[in-house]
């Protein structure tokens, strides 16, 4: 028979366990989160709760031991809780339509054909291309009580396709392509061919077929793929100024005379606090038993951001440290040195678990002295010896294909000889394998014709 006031203990325990995962679900959430995913979250829980304050920048500083030690490299100051953070918060990216606003203001058109042009503003995609078909947007402008039909419709693409940059309101990027090349351009018949017959045999590396068929040698041909180059099958793009996103560093690894030192980067480890007016509200007696309520809720998922936001920090800043004490290697003698590191080991050593470890370096970079790379990069499995294991085998993988003849590229097993001869011994697998990661294309697509 049960003891009495058992199944009420263990009800209470299960409440328990199922009250604190709503916070362990947070904190997993939050440690995996890249800095930038990082940021619009604490923008929105500050943005959504009062008993939160964004402050200045603290940077815990880890020394190579995985130690924390010295103070902050800036001063902590209270946030005017929600003015100043979510001020500076950049506003909401413009439309295509809007971007393109301006264009229209300098144009001489009359309402009528305005409110056409406007019609395929509207309808462009993402890329500056137009989805829809003639018929479907005579049947919007119908909706829209725009007046006329395919002849407005045909000037409005006139004018649209005389605006900047070229190629907007194409049907595709070929169509895009095409549309900044004049038609007086002796090249034009040429690139037409290329682009809309021969873009397979191009991606095949077929040079010397496509040459022929287009009656020219093998300069002329490199020439006229050059100029493919130089067109933008997306005009907005160019509208937008669109470039490669910045790689922000989360741990950056500096020299402190014979040591490395690991900190956290400011933008990766935003603090935030309890407001302490709000807490202080929450307490006063005088306020309405709603009001102390609903600050309560308010104040406890604010705890709960604070402690994620925290075991965030600390265990970004434990692990850094730690992986940087195996790669004193490699931040020593850069490139071709790093040491075998198994997240599992690393796990291990640290007391917590290798999913921990997995998530923490998911979508993060470290600043080095040797560039700034992703955690990932410095968990490397063991390959050949234990010497050979302190190589960075994909950079050899990188130094044989680097110095192979462009006329008669490597294939991968003979890849995997010369790695023999220098004492490697590495299956072809593995060698396509790192190949693909280090955006190696396949041989017949490198090699370069005469």
């Amino acid at each position: 028979m049960a003891k009495p006031g058992l199944g009420t203990s263990m009800q209470q325990s299960l409440g328990q366990h199922m009250q604190l995962l709503p916070r362990m679900l947070q904190a997993i959430e939050v440690l995996q989160l890249s800095s930038q995913d990082l940021e619009a979250w604490v923008a929105e829980a500050v943005g959504e709760n009062e008993a939160l304050s964004l402050e200045t920048q603290l940077e815990p500083r880890f020394s190579s031991d995985g130690g924390a030690f010295g103070g902050p490299r800036g001063t902590r100051q209270d946030s005017d809780r929600h003015a100043a953070f979510l001020e500076s918060q950049p506003a909401k990216a413009a439309s295509l339509a809007e971007l393109l606003e301006e264009h229209l203001a300098v144009l001489d058109l009359s309402a009528a054909a305005l409110a056409w042009l406007r019609l395929l503003l509207e309808s462009l995609d993402g890329n500056g291309w137009l989805a829809l078909s003639d018929e479907q947007l005579l049947e919007e402008a119908r909706t829209r009580g725009l007046a006329g039909g395919a002849e407005e419709l045909a000037q409005a693409f006139q004018t649209l396709r005389g605006l900047e940059p070229r190629g907007l309101g194409a049907r595709g990027p070929i169509e895009a392509m095409l549309a900044q090349v004049d038609d007086e351009d002796p090249d034009r018949p040429a690139l037409v061919s290329l682009l809309r017959v021969h873009l397979a045999e191009l991606a095949r590396n077929k040079l010397p077929a496509v040459a022929r068929s287009l009656g020219v040698d093998l300069p002329e041909l490199e020439r006229l793929i050059e100029r493919v180059r130089t067109l933008q099958p997306r005009p907005v793009a160019q509208l937008c100024g669109e470039t490669s996103p910045v790689i922000e560093p989360d741990l950056i690894v500096e020299r402190a005379g014979a040591r490395f030192d690991v900190s956290l980067a400011g933008h990766s480890t935003p603090v935030v606090s309890i407001d302490p007016a709000v807490e202080a509200l929450a307490k006063d007696k005088q306020s309405s038993v709603q009001v102390r309520r609903y600050l309560r809720e308010k104040l406890e998922r604010a705890r709960s951001v604070v402690e994620a936001l925290e075991m965030r920090r600390q265990t970004l800043g434990r692990i850094g440290a730690r992986v940087f004490e195996h790669q004193r290697a490699f931040l020593e003698q850069g490139p071709g040195h790093l040491a075998p590191l198994r997240m599992k080991d690393l796990a291990d050593e640290l007391g917590i678990h290798v999913s921990t470890v997995s998530r923490a370096v998911a979508g993060k970079y470290a600043q080095t002295p040797w560039g700034i790379l992703p955690l990932r990069h410095f968990f490397q499995a063991a390959s050949g010896g234990e010497e050979h294991a302190r190589v960075d085998v994909r950079e050899l993988v990188r130094e044989v294909f680097a110095g192979e003849n462009s006329a008669e590229p490597l294939s991968d097993d003979e890849v995997v000889l010369r790695l023999r001869a220098r004492g490697f011994e590495l299956a072809r697998r593995t060698v396509a394998k790192y190949r693909q990661e280090l955006e190696i294309p396949s041989s017949y697509r490198r090699r370069r014709f005469a």
